[in-house]
C-alpha cells in the first residue's frame, strides 16, 4: 500500500477513533466493552501502519 493510501486509512480510523471516544460516554454500559473492544482494535491498526510509514522512510 503506498504512502498515500496508508495516510488516508490512518486519517480514516483516526476520526472513527475520535467519533467512538466522543460517543461512548451515550452507549449504554452493557455494550461499553464491545465498544472499547472496537476501539482498541482501531488504535492497534493506527499504530501499524503508522509503523509501516516510518518504516518506508529513508535513513535519516
Amino acid at each position: 500500500m503506498p504512502n498515500e493510501a496508508k495516510m488516508h486509512s490512518i486519517r480514516s480510523k483516526t476520526a472513527s477513533l475520535k467519533e467512538a471516544a466522543e460517543l461512548f460516554g451515550r452507549c449504554p454500559d452493557d455494550k461499553k466493552r464491545a465498544r472499547i473492544a472496537v476501539m482498541r482494535e482501531t488504535a492497534q491498526d493506527i499504530v501499524r501502519l503508522l509503523s509501516e510509514v516510518e518504516s518506508e522512510l529513508p535513513a535519516a
